[in-house]
């Protein structure tokens, strides 16, 4: 007798074997997009679309919108028209110079919050503190670090909690390598315990200064 099935193996059968597909004959918007399809190309080339599915996907407990069909056979029309083929390519092209862009403003916006942390110098003052107590030696100095943060985002200018996060994490390696410099015990960030490590005051070839002037709009 084969042995019983744990539930949450069960549920997740159930949930494949209800998945829903598409029938016979039609294509997904998401099978469009994989073969280079976007919506403007879908308005313009095969309008309305011909069926529907219901959508596997929930958000919230809420089941999405039912998923638009296309039949097959109009798609490969439409594949085959010369005029769709330049448009796709001209699309295709649109999307690698947005993706490109994307990826530049992200390196220089990267940039700026190095930079920006790069500013942060903490000073540390001994204190007689037991080896390990890391939290206790950090402890005088948080709020100066949150008091540099907020300053350097209202610097920065529309920073994301994402962003806020990363520079958060930044100036925390900037105070944990200054305080390992003072505390021979305390672990520099990404070196072995107690290895003592200088404050860099640059990173890459940007300095603290030219986050606040440089254009990244």
């Amino acid at each position: 007798m084969p042995p019983a099935k744990r539930p949450h193996a069960a549920r997740k059968e159930k949930a494949d074997r209800e998945k829903p597909v598409n029938p016979p004959g039609y294509l997904a918007t998401q099978d469009l997009k994989d073969r280079g399809w976007t919506p403007r190309l879908i308005e313009k080339f095969l309008g309305p679309h011909d069926l529907t599915r219901p959508n596997g996907l929930k958000m919230g407990g809420r089941r999405l919108p039912p998923v638009k069909l296309y039949l097959e056979t109009r798609v490969d029309e439409a594949e085959r028209d010369d005029t769709f083929l330049a448009a796709q390519a001209k699309a295709a092209d649109a999307r690698e110079r947005a993706a490109r862009n994307r990826e530049v403003r992200e390196a220089k916006r990267q940039a700026l919050l190095h930079a920006a942390a790069a500013s942060y110098v903490p000073t540390i003052h001994p204190e007689p503190i037991r080896k390990g107590a890391k939290n206790k030696a950090r402890a005088p100095y948080l709020t100066g670090l949150e008091r540099a943060q907020r300053q350097l985002e209202q610097e920065l200018g529309n920073v994301t909690d994402k962003e806020a996060g990363q520079l958060r994490t930044l100036l925390l390696e900037r105070l944990d390598t200054a305080l390992s410099v003072v505390y021979e015990w305390f672990p520099a960030p990404g070196e072995p315990k107690g290895a003592a490590k200088r404050i860099a005051t640059s990173t890459s070839d940007a300095q603290p200064s030219d986050w606040r002037e440089w254009d990244w709009d």
